[in-house]
């Protein structure tokens, strides 16, 4: 029997063995000899096509390669033709597009922001968001009631409620501690401050005050300041006609470091009446009988030291002087006045 073979394209391939010779099973070769009968024709089998596994798979193989050919042959992108070419793209399209959508964008939001303002949407938010917080607290009971502030003592009660902004009957978690402080410490003679809210209707404020020092006057305006240099008061009230006066620009800033040496020698400290900045750099002390000191920029403690020793000595102050310059390394100038002057000519006296 032949052995037929197909393909994968269901192709039969011809066998290319010769067929063997069918030799005889009974007598054989002496049947020959004896000139036995007409052999017998056998009827030829129809042989079935034998299908190899190989050739099975292969086939599969093909089908399935033929399937997912149609499948995605759809989306397959075709080839540009080789005569045909694209237009190139004009420079100006591209940043004409980004030109275009940001005007586009710059419109809009333009748009939507003048309508916002126009129609006053975030105040009338606000105010809607306010008015429900208050009806809430009205219901709850936390309304402000009472205030009550601890180390006052020269800060007026008037100037406190006007920076703390805060009525009867306003809503006490509409007040804010940290602002509320802020603002007190702006009032001159507070130097320290804090809020605090104690439920359900009171504020609660403790202050620290600043001590008085010394009057400044600037531009012909006299006020009170601490020993920092801070106005405290702009007002020159007789109570703190006792402290010393400083005048000038930047002599509120100076006026401890002057003071504590002028401490030095209370005999001469309790005398002076102002001690006059000059050019920001150095003073002059005006004394209650009307004698200035020039003190030098540098040395200044020595040339007062100096001035106290003379003073005990030759009481310098207490004669007819005008002005006592101490600025000299290894001198000191004094300026007589008129009257006694003349009379130092006279008795043939220049010095």
């Amino acid at each position: 029997m032949r052995p037929i073979t197909i393909d994968k394209d269901d192709r039969v391939i011809p066998s290319t063995s010769r067929p063997r010779k069918a030799t005889s099973k009974s007598g054989g070769f002496f049947k020959s000899l004896r000139g036995g009968g007409k052999k017998k024709k056998t009827a030829k089998r129809k042989t079935e096509p034998r299908i190899s596994t190989e050739a099975a798979f292969s086939r599969l193989g093909s089908m399935t390669i033929g399937i997912t050919d149609r499948i995605s042959a759809p989306f397959r992108s075709e080839k540009p033709r080789r005569g045909s070419r694209r237009k190139p793209t004009p420079a100006w399209r591209k940043p004409a597009v980004i030109c275009g959508g940001v005007l586009l964008a710059a419109i809009v939001i333009g748009g939507i922001t003048n309508f916002i303002v126009r129609a006053e949407l975030p105040e009338r938010s606000a105010a809607w968001i306010d008015a429900q917080q208050q009806a809430l607290a009205e219901v709850f009971g936390l309304t402000v009631q009472q205030i009550s502030v601890t180390g006052r003592d020269k800060t007026s009660g008037d100037d406190i409620l006007r920076v703390l902004d805060v009525k009867r009957g306003d809503s006490i978690l509409n007040i804010d501690p940290e602002a509320a402080r802020e603002r007190l410490e702006t009032l001159g003679w507070i130097e320290t401050a804090s809020v605090m809210r104690r439920y359900p209707d009171e504020i609660f404020i403790e202050i620290t005050e600043r001590r008085p020092y010394a009057r400044w006057q600037v531009n012909g305006k006299t006020g009170v300041i601490d020993r920092t240099g801070a106005l405290v008061s702009k007002k020159d009230e007789a109570a703190f006609r006792y402290l010393p006066k400083v005048v000038g620009s930047g002599a509120n800033e100076h006026a401890a470091e002057l003071f504590d040496m002028l401490a030095q020698t209370p005999e001469l400290f309790t005398r002076l009446e102002s001690a006059v900045r000059i050019r920001d750099r150095r003073w002059n002390l005006e004394f209650k009988n009307d004698v200035t000191v020039l003190l030098p920029e540098k040395g200044a403690s020595h040339a007062w030291k100096q001035l106290y020793q003379i003073q005990n000595e030759q009481r310098i102050l207490d004669k007819d002087v005008v002005s006592i310059d101490l600025r000299g390394k290894d001198r000191m100038y004094v300026r007589l006045k008129d009257e006694a002057a003349k009379l130092r000519r006279l008795a043939g006296n220049d010095t």
